[in-house]
This record gives structure tokens, sequence and C-alpha cells, in this order.
């Protein structure tokens, strides 16, 4: 029976593997790449995908799905290249399915031949140390001639959801003046200079009031957006 369950397991291990203990899915093992992925909380993410990318062939790769206990296992074919690694994780927002980057504690590629253990944080928030965001970004635009220097504005932010509100400032970024790094969820949102309120709306629609409560657009697999105008 034992060995019906092992023959089993093998079986199944090229896509997500059979539950393993922690100090197992700690373990390296040749030809394989493993891990667990957890969020901010140290809370364990099930049904997060995670890619093995061959670094050598394009369009090539093996993959796998985090079980209940946030724990994976990707067995890669006996080929001698480099592998990298990343995840997506997936969370309902009002109704609507979010699809997250998961961060990665190792970002180095690896042979396949050594194997190697990766794992991963979902991340709803925040800017990585080398640049990569995670959330939504919101870029604030203001009417030609309004005077405002968008980056001298707060845009604050209060969670629909009951959560602690919080305030960002747009700085100059590739697509404008934004926020980067903002969790994607429904917020009441409003802008000041200098302590004075300032009219908001999602740009080109409707006109300006105190608060918006909008939704983010995506624009791309993980990528999110907010356009608003203040003035």
């Amino acid at each position: 029976m034992r060995a019906f369950s092992l023959l089993a397991c093998a079986a199944a291990m090229t896509v997500a593997g059979c539950a393993a203990e922690p100090s197992q899915a700690q373990t390296v093992e040749r030809w394989v790449v493993k891990g667990r992925v957890v969020d901010e909380q140290g809370r364990p993410v099930p049904r997060a995908k995670i890619l093995a990318d061959n670094e050598l062939l394009y369009n090539s790769y093996a993959s796998g799905t985090t079980d209940a206990n946030g724990n994976y296992r990707i067995m890669l074919p006996h080929i001698h290249v480099t592998w990298n690694t990343s995840g997506k994780a997936f969370r309902m927002v009002g109704g609507e399915k979010i699809e997250t980057d998961l961060a990665p504690d190792d970002e180095d590629s690896f042979a396949g031949n050594q194997g190697a253990v990766r794992n991963f944080t979902l991340r709803t928030s925040g800017v990585s140390e080398g640049g990569k965001s995670y959330g939504g970004s919101v870029i604030v635009y203001t009417p030609i001639m309004s005077g405002v220097d968008t980056r001298q504005v707060q845009i604050k932010f209060e969670p629909l959801d009951g959560g602690a509100p919080f305030t960002g400032t747009p700085v100059s970024t590739g697509d404008g003046d934004a926020i980067k790094g903002v969790a994607v969820s429904r917020y009441r949102i409003s802008a000041s200079l200098g302590g004075r309120p300032l009219g908001i709306r999602v740009r080109n629609q409707g006109g300006y009031g105190r608060t918006v409560e909008p939704q983010f657009t995506k624009i791309m697999s993980s990528l999110y957006q907010l356009e608003l105008e203040v003035k």
C-alpha cells in the first residue's frame, strides 16, 4: 500500500506534488525546485501558481500549484540548463479576481541538476528595493494651467472594508506623477494641498467632488492602474 502511495505521489509531482513536511519542503533535491508561499503574516497561500522557466529554450517551462500548506514541488526535466522561478496568487476584491505577482526570497537562477528551494511572499502593496511595485499605481493629473503641482498633493485612501486609512504623495515615474505600490482594493479617496481640500474625480469622468470611490483597471497581467484628476 505504501509503495502504491509513493508511486501516486511521484506521478503527481510534475504539477503540484504531494504534501510535504516543512523540513522536507526546504531541503534541496536534484532536478526539483520547491518551496513555500506565505502572505505577509506568515500564513500559507494555497493555489498559488509557480513557474520554473528554462533559460535556454524559449517558452519552455514547468509549473506547479501550492497545496493547502502553501508548499509546492516541481520536477524538472533532466536537461542541463539553468532555471528561474516566478509566481502569481489570486485574491477576491469586491467580487473581482485580482492577480498578484509573488515576491521571491531569492531571484538567482539555478542549475536543474542541482535543484533549488525558492520561497515566495504574497505582498499586496509596497515597492521592493529593486523597484518592483506590488499592488497598483495611482496616477494623478491636474487640468492644464491649474497651477497645482501634483507632487505636492496629498492623496488620502480610506479602505471601504474598514481598514486603516493612509496617505501618499505622487512622485515622478515613467507613467507620470504617481503613487506606486497601493494595494488593489476599494477606497474612498480625497486630495489636499497644504491642508486645503481639492476637488477630485476619476480622470475625464464626471464632475469634481470632495471624494471618489473608483475601481482599479487591469492593464495587463498583475498590472493595475487608477487615474485621478485633482484641482
